[in-house]
């Protein structure tokens, strides 16, 4: 299937007329910004018969308030549109995948559907995707050329592959596309999916979840429930030997001032819901050593700065 992806720069474009089998269309950006045109163009796309899906595009906020948001504003269609996550720009530095999958995951739990997720063939293997790759479809771009160019049946691709994903649901390989009643350029897409897996990936069956706050232990991935901050006592003295150690899921952190633990456990509880772990581990029963030799990490890394 074949379609394009529009924003507020496409103000002017009917949807319903300019070919295609599909429609992207962003909606929403950050916790404020809200694309005009959207529920205009969405009309057009459907009362069209072609299938469409709406985009968030992630800033540098609160993932988990940004997905409260985007589906706030796209609430009338959830089960009649695919719902995407734009993972590029700033959101790369400031989320993380950590962040990414938390706004996934909050769509999920507000809405039962699993949204895709766009990103660069590049960031694809800048990070580990394998938490979400089972669950989340994705949609990669990478480009051949800017070279203008109508729609492709076999786009290229570098054939280093997508990461964690075996494949791409769908591949954005140009941004300098011309289709007929529209003058100007677009974003150009192949789907490797039919009607029948976009609707699926829309969710029209689905169900949402509790929509409150809390998270389960089920809905917090591995490396969530393993963060935690742990002091060590002196056996003999009874006392703290001064610093606390936060493990962020893959290594062991020194910090080197208390403010540092009011961060690091006030966004946990901001992003899970829940309180993180503290845990006080003797010179006597040294689980911290063991912790450390399970982890494979044999010295404590230094103090952040």
């Amino acid at each position: 299937m074949n379609g394009y992806d529009i924003s507020s720069y496409q103000a002017e474009l009917n949807a319903g007329i300019v070919p295609s089998d599909f429609v992207f269309i962003k909606v929403t950006e950050g916790t404020n910004y809200i694309n005009p045109t959207w529920k205009e163009q969405a009309g057009q796309t459907t009362q069209a018969g072609k299938l469409l899906g709406f985009y968030h595009f992630a800033s540098t906020g609160n993932p988990i308030a940004e997905a409260d948001f985007f589906i706030s504003v796209v609430k009338d269609y959830i089960g009649k549109a695919v719902l995407v996550l734009d993972f590029e720009a700033g959101a790369i530095n400031a989320w993380g995948n950590v962040g990414a999958r938390q706004f996934l995951n909050r769509v999920k739990e507000k809405t039962g559907i699993n949204p895709m997720i766009y990103m660069s063939a590049e960031v694809t293997r800048q990070f580990n995707w394998s938490t979400l790759s089972n669950t989340n479809a994705l949609w990669v771009a990478q480009y051949a050329s800017t070279s203008p160019t109508g729609y492709q049946s076999a786009p290229w691709s570098d054939g280093q592959g997508y990461g964690a994903w075996s494949s791409a649901a769908i591949h954005q390989y140009s941004s300098s596309g011309t289709l007929m009643n529209w003058n100007g350029q677009l974003d150009l897409n192949l789907a490797y999916i039919n009607s029948a897996q976009w609707k699926e990936l829309a969710g029209g069956n689905s169900t949402p979840q509790n929509n409150n706050n809390s998270n389960t232990n089920s809905q917090l991935e591995d490396d969530d429930l393993m963060k935690f901050t742990y002091k060590i006592i002196d056996a003999k003295t009874n006392k703290s030997q001064g610093t606390v150690y936060y493990y962020d899921g893959n290594k062991i952190v020194a910090l080197s001032n208390g403010d540092q633990l009011k961060i690091i456990h006030q966004i946990y509880k901001d992003t899970t819901g829940k309180e993180m772990k503290h845990y006080d581990w003797r010179t006597d029963a040294p689980w911290y050593v063991r912790f450390m030799q399970a982890i494979n990490q044999k010295t404590v890394e230094v103090a952040w700065k």
